[in-house]
């Protein structure tokens, strides 16, 4: 349960999962009947292994790999859920021989995606797990939304599984690595959902299945595009492919529904539910650093939620705001603020956002300014300037409602608070 995948309340997890397989002799099986099978093309190639006879044999002994089911236990308890093979969706893939192409189907590796539309499915998750049958030092599968140090190089025998339709990723070339032979991958999948649901087990798994036969067919009708049909289909495929992932880096479905539920249940639910998540968002993966967080979702949704309270904040004073009057208040709020943002440029954003604290950096003594003369300067700054909008637009202008004035106090209590529980469990 410690990784339970309801959309979660603050802190998302790392749950992918990265290991080497305990049965070598099915990746060399495979990678010998590649060698055997399949020609070298200037596209990729897909073959769908439980429909070849030489490929039956070692694919079913990877779907029952103890190392893959273990790494999957290590997620997902096995009192909690049931895993079990998708065969309709496991594929061979051999990588392309040449330069690569302006655009064909094969671009979308290349771009960011997510590989299934599924993500609003509670309880249930299909995985998609990439074994390595070949050798591999170039071609890099990057994680958007986890740290770079996620990033994964598949080599022959290894693993890397992620969720089909939740995880953002592509592929890229490690500068300076080239291949001596053609990369190839099988494509296991999984269904992951609670102990004894097999119903919902199978509908998760369908649904998977029927949309990944479907933009497979797609897929293959545009590796090498000649008609203006195909031409539009796959650059239709790789807009649809490109926004998503703008979007999904960015905001995040889930958080999407969030924002509208928040929204629909009225002006104060939603003043109060999108002003202090973020909040919750960094005392929480502060606290629970283990199981492993999401580094990259940690910072998109403390981002999006900071700039939406940001927002509610903006449109409660700048309509009381009258210049010049207003410009001592103003340049001193902008003081804090200043120091805030040279404390965030002086750490980067990866330790910003925990990143020394959750294991991704090496802690380092950070001795410029502001930090060499004010402690805590990020909160600091903060509490300065709305501080300074207390005093000016509130005790000397009496603009502020008492409403603003509570929520600005809130948020003031909200950086306190965190700022003790630095102060009190931070280890260096």
């Amino acid at each position: 349960m410690r990784y339970f995948f309801l959309p979660k309340l603050f802190v998302s997890r790392n749950r992918n999962i990265n290991v080497t397989v305990a049965n070598p002799k099915a990746c060399d099986e495979l990678r010998e009947w590649i060698h055997q099978n399949i020609p070298e093309t200037p596209e990729t190639t897909h073959v769908w292994p439980h429909k070849q006879e030489g490929t039956t044999g070692p694919t079913l002994a990877l779907e029952n790999d103890a190392a893959i089911m273990a790494a999957f236990r290590k997620v997902f308890a096995a009192h909690h859920y049931d895993v079990r093979p998708v065969q309709g969706m496991n594929e061979i893939y051999v990588t392309a021989v040449g330069a690569k192409k302006a655009m064909s189907s094969d671009a979308v590796f290349y771009t960011p995606h997510t590989d299934g539309p599924y993500w609003f499915l509670p309880f249930g998750s299909l995985y998609r797990v990439l074994v390595g049958v070949t050798p591999n030092t170039m071609v890099r599968t990057q994680f958007n939304l986890q740290h770079e140090t996620q990033n994964q190089v598949l080599d022959i025998y290894k693993v890397c599984g992620f969720d089909y339709s939740r995880e953002l990723h592509f592929i890229d070339h490690v500068p300076g690595e080239t291949n001596k032979e053609r990369r190839s991958l099988v494509k296991l999948h999984f269904v992951v959902y609670p102990k004894g649901w097999h119903w919902y087990g199978n509908l998760v798994a369908g649904l998977n299945q029927n949309y990944n036969t479907w933009a497979r067919g797609n897929f293959l009708k545009t590796l090498r595009p000649s008609t203006v049909y195909e031409k539009t289909l796959a650059w239709w495929i790789w807009l649809t492919t490109y926004f998503n992932y703008l979007f999904e880096e960015n905001v995040g479905w889930p958080n999407l529904v969030y924002i509208l539920t928040s929204y629909a249940l009225g002006p104060t639910p939603f003043l109060i539910l999108t002003s202090f998540r973020h909040y919750g968002v960094y005392m929480c993966s502060f606290a629970f650093r283990q199981p492993d967080i999401a580094h990259g979702f940690l910072m998109r949704d403390a981002k999006l939620y900071k700039t939406i309270a940001m927002m509610h904040m903006a449109r409660r004073l700048l309509p009381i705001i009258s210049l010049p009057e207003d410009l001592p208040g103003i340049l001193a709020a902008c003081g804090g603020f200043a120091i805030t943002i040279a404390a965030t440029a002086q750490l980067g954003f990866v330790r910003t956002y925990f990143g020394s604290e959750l294991g991704f950096v090496q802690p380092k003594w950070i001795s410029g300014f502001p930090y060499s003369v004010i402690p805590h300067p990020m909160i600091v700054g903060q509490l300065l300037a709305w501080s300074s909008v207390l005093y000016w637009f509130g005790l000397r202008q009496e603009k502020l409602t008492n409403e603003t004035i509570t929520l600005i106090g809130a948020h003031m209590t909200c950086y306190v608070t965190h700022m003790v529980q630095e102060m009190l469990t931070s280890s260096y």
